[in-house]
């Protein structure tokens, strides 16, 4: 290399960050300190009873993390578009993203289908024991489910693929090491699921890494997101009416 390129190199300007990093740490230590409190037993014990003061929790939460993100990006002054992705505004587009969005949901519920055979194997827990006690059981609790999937859709989206993906990619001025710790974080945050619910998970937010990556956009994921949460919600709640669990 010569010393002009090497010259050239060093002046590069390092990415900047989309939020202050204090800013960051402040997300991500709730995020922590719910999982650790999720993943003790009398947390499990309370999912199975009491679901609407459970969802109506989970929903301020949710609400609550996108407003402190959009408070760490108005400090540095990030426009909200750089984490949302490109601006598709027309009715193609967004038919083009509900296509998208379900070859996606489809081929990551093939994948988390496999990661649960696999851990059966394993003898261990498997990702959906711990969300089947979530699962509603009455028309109020599945429209509170309902609302509560699309807000995790729109919210969790826009943290993890988000700012999480950009701020940890600016930082390390690598894209897949940003893929990898946001999606480990995602896991990570589900410690109600236990420890091979936070593994299948991180894997789902990979796949949520790439899809947003290769569309360029979060709309695909969070129209994913939401309704394989509403779908679940509802298989669940049809298979414990029928005795199933």
């Amino acid at each position: 290399m010569s010393e002009q390129n090497a010259t050239e190199n060093s002046e590069q300007p390092i990415p900047r960050a989309i939020a202050p990093w204090w800013h960051t740490i402040l997300l991500i230590a709730p995020l922590l300190a719910f999982s650790l409190l999720g993943s003790l037993k009398p947390a499990h014990h309370a999912l199975s009873q009491h679901h609407i003061p459970q969802y109506l929790a989970t929903l301020v939460w949710e609400w609550l993390l996108a407003a402190l993100v959009l408070w760490g990006i108005r400090m540095r002054k990030t426009p909200l578009r750089q984490l949302l992705g490109i601006r598709r505004p027309t009715l193609r587009d967004w038919r083009d993203d509900l296509a998208i969005a379900a070859a996606f949901w489809i081929a990551s519920v093939i994948i988390l289908a496999a990661i649960g055979i696999l851990f059966k194997l394993a003898h261990l827990s498997t990702p959906q024991k711990a969300l089947t006690q979530l699962a509603p059981q009455n028309g109020l609790e599945l429209l509170l489910w309902v609302i509560l999937s699309i807000s995790a859709g729109i919210c969790e989206e826009l943290t993890f693929r988000g700012y999480l993906l950009q701020q940890f990619s600016r930082a390390s001025r690598n894209l897949w090491i940003g893929v990898l710790a946001s999606s480990l974080l995602f896991g990570v945050a589900h410690g109600y699921e236990g420890a091979s619910g936070m593994i299948a998970i991180s894997v789902y937010g990979a796949l949520f890494c790439i899809l947003a990556i290769k569309r360029g956009s979060l709309r695909p994921g969070m129209m994913a997101h939401a309704w394989h949460d509403i779908f679940s919600g509802i298989a669940l709640m049809l298979l414990k009416h029928a005795h199933v669990f």
